[in-house]
């Protein structure tokens, strides 16, 4: 499993049994608000609630998606063993039954395991089920409705979930889990904001080996609830989940207000650093603590740096906001500040957790984190020495003063002689903006500079030689400070090297000339007079899909040339302030507009909409779904207004809206579901679009994730007669409004035989709402019996029976009719002749001729229809346009049908004729796999 970025602190010292006291009367106090709960069980609402199984991005990585023309796409949440596929995890010795992998572990860990670490949670290998056992379990009763199994949908057990709780969305909070013991289990948190819930992350699990064993603390932004499970056979032990609202205080403003970011230094002389006097308020480094405080544990040897480097010039020192301005409540931490006789290295980091934070969230950040370690995890004090915040910001973290070598707790074993700063956020796949790495050179300049410490140098700590700036992926298992944080580490170290090397001196002493006005942009110009109804601004310009964004206090300015500047605000401005939902809807292209049902409005983007009512707040559409609610009609049709925005993989989007929770799967279009979960293959849709919504340009052809072929059909999608099959509105997949009208007529130039038959698409075209009423199509003698031409003919000499002989010679036929058995069968044999007729195919999806391709629903249409049977276009229709039988009376010629995909049975007990995939065409294959599905017989011939 993919290590996580984390940077939790890792080792705590011990402490004095003294007690601190309080900060100094008049000092902005703020007592956050920490909720436990017991997680140690499934919760029942939480498990149901919409993604509570779904599969973590670290597990689904593994999934095995080319062993089926349906992998894990509209099937239910049953274990992937059925699949003969494993989840990310391990399996005990002599057993084939899977361990998750714990957070901590890797799948060659073993070798390297500290003394006394268990492999697995006592007695696990015991009390697993056999491998008949599980297997049995998994496929007894596949549930195809959305039913409740306390497992993910790709196998791997839900020990415990919590319910969704409830986070302040107007501040960020901090959530952790603690627990007794270490446990092989994995922890996970997703939170749900205005576009939806999250992916699963993984809370990285941190046992120093002192306090109570937990998680990291994971900071909460932008979101309205937030979510917790526990993967694996059990819960540890005592497992306790913690949710900190560190509130907002009257003093945070200021105290942002206050710590301006930290400017670059200007260069300029300025005497080594052995020439300088201690700063103000310390002990000389020769004097300082010494005996067990400043050793005990440490592995430090005095003049251990490889260089006593005098030549360093001395860097000022830059503006750090104290523990007072972002309200440290003193009384939590225990113990006095330890120290160890100088720093030797600096160590970077990142916090992990959201970065949608605002500037006036991060005190409250501060003291959520350090209630977290103090409270919950029974810490001395928070971890870090110094902190910075996205905007360029530093903020004292442990106590016992800046000047000074106190010893952190911020990486195991090599707390003692380090300089801990770590930048709050997750930079994983965005390095911090360049006014952070700024704040944190500057620091890390000036206090290696104030211990005589070159960036150049190397130092023995913990009794390993380490650089004298290093990322804490160097000295621990971990990704942190993030992949794209540490690839900015060599240009960090030369920037630190050069102020070094010249010395940096206060700025401002020497006043710069003025530059001259610059002109103004178009976003200055355009928030001239907007100051009221945005605030002031966050941020300067900074680049995002092609163009520039402004952050304010209330909203959102974005620019384009070919948008020009657009206002994002309320509503929609607090989707947009989450970042993955700004980078997939790219920059406004219009303003908000209103006038919606109900009172609702929208906004268009470059790559989607946003669209809001007073009972769904603002949800995104784009792509494919966004297409299909298009299709029908928008917020005007049966659908309504979105509830959540589309959860996308390579090869499924999910979206819930006021109607239907719609589900696409490559290759087999779009299906409607209750919102509940249960299949709505029946409901038939009496909406089109309507001319004058809203938003009935919204959508962006060629958005949507299928592939070429795959998505909406384009001008290859040509019929026999060389007319384009999918010139109807945007129908993405087979439950488009296009393809739910599309007939088979354009077959006319092959039904030379039978050419009533072509009449009977083409009344389908023009009541799509037949799809309801199948049973009156299949009890028509002309339709069901069209194909039997030879059977109607006989009749024709009893109108002219003057002639004797002729009627002797048919009589033999007047007295043996076929009995409806032989009729049937016919007709059954004539089904599957034409099935096979066609085998070799190309499958294409939206397509339903045998000249250019055809999807699976595609196939069977024309099939039948071939042989005077009408079907809808598409499978959930056809679903419903027969009798539901038991798998025990399925004959050849009958359906064989799962959400997304059907078949016709063929004369081979266990196999069908269908038109799967671009793999498999149109060809005779095993059905066994639809069985594991819960797959459903429906007979059409009669």
């Amino acid at each position: 499993m993919p290590l996580v970025a984390s940077c939790a602190a890792a080792v705590m010292v011990s402490t004095l049994g003294v007690t601190i006291p309080a900060a100094a009367s008049g000092a902005p106090t703020v007592t956050p608000d920490i909720e436990e709960r017991d997680l140690t069980s499934v919760d029942e609402d939480g498990l149901e609630a919409p993604g509570a199984r779904s599969a973590s991005p670290a597990t689904a990585q593994t999934t095995n998606q080319s062993t089926t023309n349906l992998p894990n796409l509209l099937r239910s949440p049953d274990a992937l063993t059925a699949l003969g596929t494993a989840p990310i995890g391990t399996f005990e010795k002599g057993s084939s039954v899977l361990r998750p992998l714990s957070l901590a572990e890797t799948p060659d860990q073993d070798a390297e395991a500290e003394p006394g670490a268990s492999d697995s949670a006592p007695g696990e290998s015991e009390s697993a089920p056999a491998p008949d056992e599980a297997e049995s379990t998994e496929s007894a009763a596949p549930d195809m409705s959305g039913g409740v199994k306390e497992k993910t949908e790709d196998g791997i057990n839900i020990a415990a979930i919590s319910d969704v709780l409830d986070v302040p969305d107007s501040r960020s909070s901090v959530v952790g889990v603690t627990f007794a013991n270490s446990e092989s289990v994995t922890i996970e948190v997703r939170t749900k904001s205005a576009s939806g819930w999250s992916d699963w992350y993984h809370l990285e699990e941190d046992n120093p080996g002192d306090g109570t064993p937990g998680t990291e603390p994971f900071v909460v932004s932008s979101a309205t609830d937030v979510q917790i499970r526990v993967l694996g056979d059990e819960a540890p032990e005592d497992t306790r989940l913690m949710v900190i609202d560190p509130k907002h205080s009257a003093a945070d403003a200021k105290a942002v207000e206050d710590n301006a970011p930290v400017a670059p230094p200007s260069t300029g002389g300025a005497e080594p650093v052995g020439a300088q006097p201690a700063a103000a308020g310390t002990q000389p480094l020769a004097v300082q603590p010494t005996g067990a405080s400043a050793t005990a544990g440490s592995g430090f040897v005095p003049g251990s740096a490889s260089v006593e480097n005098s030549s360093v010039k001395k860097v000022a020192k830059p503006a750090i906001a104290s523990r007072k301005s972002w309200g440290a409540n003193e009384s939590l931490r225990k113990g006095s500040p330890d120290y160890a006789s100088k720093v030797k290295a600096a160590v970077v980091h990142h916090t992990a957790g959201s970065n949608s934070y605002s500037a006036g969230d991060v005190p409250g950040i501060l003291r959520g984190i350090y209630s977290y370690h103090t409270k919950g995890r029974g810490w001395s004090d928070i971890g870090y020495n110094v902190l910075a915040d996205k905007f360029g910001r530093l903020w004292e973290g442990r106590a016992g003063g800046l000047d000074r070598a106190v010893i952190g707790a911020h990486v195991a074993g090599y707390n003692t002689g380090t300089f801990g700063i770590s930048v709050m956020g997750t930079y994983e796949k965005s390095a911090p903006p360049q006014e952070t790495i700024d704040a944190v050179n500057h620091a890390i300049a000036w206090k290696l500079s104030a211990n005589g410490v070159s960036v150049k140098d190397r130092a023995t700590v913990g009794g390993r030689t380490i650089n004298a700036v290093v990322g804490h992926r160097d000295l621990g298992s971990t990704s942190c400070p993030g992949a794209a944080f540490y690839s900015k580490m060599g240009q960090m170290r030369d920037a630190i090297g050069k102020m070094q090397s010249s010395g940096a001196v206060e700025s401002g002493k020497t006043e710069a000339p003025k530059p001259e006005p610059k002109p103004k942009t178009a976003i200055e110009s355009f928030y001239e007079g907007k100051e009221d109804l945005l605030g002031k601004p966050v941020t300067k310009e900074w680049d995002h899909a092609g163009g520039k964004v402004v952050t304010y206090e209330k909203g959102y300015i974005t620019w384009s040339k070919k948008t020009g500047p657009q206002l994002i605000r309320g509503a929609i401005g607090s989707l947009y302030k989450n970042e993955a939902m700004r980078n997939k809807l790219g920059l406004a292209t219009a303003a908000e507009k209103g006038g919606l049902k109900g009172g609702g409005a929208f906004q268009k983007f470059q790559n989607g909409s946003v669209h809001w009512s007073k009972a769904t707040g603002a949800q995104a559409t784009w792509g494919t779904l966004q297409k299909y609610w298009g299709s029908k009609g928008y917020e005007n049709g049966h659908l309504g207004y979105p509830k959540s925005a589309p959860t996308c993989t390579d090869d499924r989007c999910e979206q819930l809206f006021e109607g239907a929770r719609l589900v696409w799967a490559n290759g087999y279009g779009v299906t409607e579901f209750s919102p509940h979960g249960n299949i709505e293959g029946s409901a038939r849709d009496l909406n089109v679009p309507q001319a004058g919504s809203a938003d009935e340009e919204s959508a962006e052809p060629g958005s949507g994730p299928a592939g070429p072929g795959e998505g909406s059909a384009g001008p290859e999608a040509d019929t026999e007669d060389g007319t384009d099959e999918d010139s109807a509105p945007a129908g993405p997949g087979e439950g488009s409004a296009a393809e739910e009208t599309e007939a088979p007529a354009e077959e006319t130039p092959r039904e030379t035989e039978q050419p009533e038959e072509t009449e009977a698409p083409a009344e389908e075209t023009e009541q799509p709402e037949e799809t309801e009423a199948p049973a009156e199509e299949t009890q028509e003698p002309e339709e069901t019996e069209a194909p039997a031409e030879e059977t109607q003919q006989p009749e024709e000499p009893k109108k002219d029976e003057p002639k004797p002989e002729e009627s002797k010679q048919e009589e033999p036929k007047k007295e043996e009719p076929k009995s409806p058995a032989q009729l049937e069968q016919e007709k059954r044999d004539a089904v599957l002749a034409t099935a096979r007729k066609h085998l070799g195919v190309p499958y294409r999806w939206g397509g339903s001729s045998p000249r250019s391709g055809w999807d699976c629903s595609g196939y069977v249409q024309y099939v039948y229809a071939q042989n005077g049977i009408k079907l809808p276009r598409t499978t959930s229709a056809q679903r419903n346009a027969g009798k539901v039988i038991k798998a025990s009376e399925a004959k050849p010629g009958d359906l064989v049908w799962i959400p997304g995909h059907i078949g016709i049975i063929s004369e081979t007990k266990g196999q069908m004729y269908d038109a799967g995939s671009s793999r498999t065409n149109t060809s005779k294959r095993s059905y066994s796999w639809m069985l594991s599905r819960g797959a459903v017989f429906i007979r059409v011939v009669d």
